[in-house]
């Protein structure tokens, strides 16, 4: 163990992190508390201003979308991981994974867009499928498949270098024992992967539960709801506050216990919030090239099976994007003032949102891992209590949806004057408070290793404080720094929560306008717009990544 010779520049790193853990924890219960003194009308209760079969209602359609989107999710993402690893050298095979890959941060509405390309009324395949049976994509159906089609993705994301961790001597072990299929997915497959699952489901099922804007577009109206859209239905059409307030209590409360049945078996068991992050390209090397004996013609047709149908789900809507967006409405709506008021307003939303995401997680992260090795801080004495601090400061937002931050931003601000005036600090802090958590365990346990790697070569060197956080630290994590960058810009861009409560004249963003186009039957001008934010995220995801990477290279890194 190396004794780290700087502690006062560690505890000043330690305090920093743990007083934006704590004004974290203040905002984050600060809006719990504001929707909790809610004033009423005759000194009712607050949840007696609630429709109480329709909260029912809703967390029955929520539960139940959400149950379903999670099994169909892990069911065809087990066989598709399994192809994907076992058929490297497929020809598209590359192609594929990274029309899969751009499916991970793409906003929801441009998916919506996408899905109604293909299965919609007037779809590549859904006007086949309606002469056929009379298929609609509207309704629990429809949004079971839209969360498919982003969650898939995830799933393969962590499935993939699992599989391809397995150590060749099993698979030739399999090929000389004479195993089938089964019982090669029986004891070698399925146990590799059975440890994510928890931990995944867990997760898709939040997603799913608080799903917004898809279920917002393709619910077919109140049959199909969640408690985000109850949420947004009360504010935005009825301004019915007090309502509001006891929804997002109850999804406060329902996430929150999501949270912590998670917590025991998705983080605790090194789930994709404790895995090494991986980037677009990343996906398309996870493959191993070394070739496999033990397959045999029943692998080789489910395997074609299992792509087809994630070509089908995942790649064609992105691709039918792309084919259906590029039209002479294109050019007409990038003239429209409308358009480029909305660009130049994510545009800054995305920047801001990144720049605090960014700084804020290295800032945590750089606390946690003072507190975590020894010799620094970790055996401080308050060094458990403040690791638990850090960790709470951002997992709260996990909790806390964006359609209930901006409930309570929406009742505070009421009296302070034009409540559309904040929408732009509004809408920047939700991105910023809802990718932190994400953005924080990406650079964790990398900060960590980094850390410890650099200790001994400093000490040595004599090389502290800004010197050594310009020449060894930001160089070594350039790559964790530019993809936490790029995600939360690609996050920001596409996001259509809070700005769905303070969208007005003169503040709207591009997934706004997209949902009010779509809203209006302009279905050129909707799919050129879904073309270029689908062009506008990929190409913040991927400038932001270059220009932090540029940026922190360094001689040591």
């Amino acid at each position: 163990m190396v004794e780290y010779p700087h502690k006062t520049a560690a505890r000043a790193q330690v305090y920093l992190g743990a007083l934006v853990a704590v004004f974290l924890l203040l905002v984050g219960f600060g809006a719990i508390f504001a929707l909790a003194v809610t004033p009423t009308a005759s000194g009712q209760s607050l949840f007696d201003a609630l429709d109480q079969n329709r909260v029912f209602y809703s967390l029955k359609s929520a539960s139940l979308q959400a149950f379903l989107s999670s099994v169909f999710s892990i069911l065809l993402a087990i066989p598709a991981s399994l192809a994907v690893a076992r058929r490297p050298h497929w020809f598209g095979m590359q192609f594929l994974l990274l029309l899969i890959s751009l499916a991970m941060v793409l906003p929801t509405t441009v998916a919506a867009l996408g899905l109604l390309s293909v299965w919609g009324r007037n779809g590549f395949l859904g006007s086949f499928l309606t002469d056929l049976y009379n298929f609609n994509i509207y309704g629990l159906h429809g949004v079971i498949i839209a969360h498919m089609m982003l969650n898939v993705p995830l799933v393969m994301r962590v499935m993939i270098p699992v599989l391809n961790a397995v150590h060749q001597s099993k698979w030739k072990l399999c090929a000389l024992l004479s195993m089938t299929s089964w019982q090669r997915f029986i004891h070698v497959e399925w146990h590799a992967i059975k440890g994510v699952i928890p931990g995944l489901g867990s997760l898709i099922f939040l997603l799913c539960f608080t799903s917004f804007a898809l279920v917002l577009i393709l619910g077919g109206g109140p049959k199909v709801t969640t408690l985000e859209v109850e949420i947004y239905s009360a504010v935005r059409f009825e301004f019915n506050l007090m309502a509001a307030a006891g929804l997002s209590l109850i999804q406060f409360f329902c996430t929150a216990i999501i949270v912590i049945l998670m917590s025991s078996s998705f983080l605790g068991k090194g789930g994709v919030s404790n895995g090494s992050a991986l980037s677009v390209t990343d996906l398309r090397t996870m493959t191993t090239s070394l070739p496999r004996f033990d397959l045999g013609t029943i692998d080789k047709v489910l395997d074609v099976l299992s792509l087809f149908i994630v070509v089908l789900l995942v790649a064609l809507p992105v691709a039918m994007v792309a084919v259906k967006g590029i039209n002479p409405d294109l050019f007409v709506l990038l003239q429209r003032p409308q358009f480029i008021d909305a660009l130049k307003a994510s545009f800054s939303v995305a920047i801001t949102s990144a720049l605090f995401v960014t700084i804020l997680a290295f800032v945590m992260a750089t606390a946690k891992a003072n507190l975590s090795i020894k010799g620094r801080y970790a055996d401080h004495k308050a060094a458990s209590f403040l690791r638990v601090l850090l960790d709470q400061g951002v997992m709260l937002y996990l909790v806390i949806p964006s359609v209930v931050l901006g409930s309570a931003a929406f009742i505070i601000l009421r009296g302070l004057g034009d409540i559309f005036g904040y929408a732009f600090s509004v809408v920047v802090i939700a991105n910023t408070l809802l990718a932190l958590p994400f953005a924080f365990r990406l650079l964790e346990r990398r900060l960590i290793s980094v850390l410890m790697l650099h200790d001994r070569l400093a000490a040595q060197l004599g090389v502290s404080g800004w010197s050594r956080l310009k020449i060894l630290t930001l160089p070594a994590l350039r790559h964790d720094l530019s993809l936490v960058a790029g995600l939360s810009a690609a996050l920001s861009i596409g996001d259509l929560g809070v700005i769905a409560l303070f969208a007005n004249a003169d503040f709207r963003t591009l997934p706004w306008l997209l949902y009010q186009l779509s809203g209006k039957y302009a279905a050129d001008e909707a799919n050129a717009l879904a073309f270029v934010l689908m062009l506008v995220t990929i190409l913040f995801f991927t400038l932001s990544r270059v220009l932090i990477r540029k940026l922190l290279g360094g001689r040591y890194a």
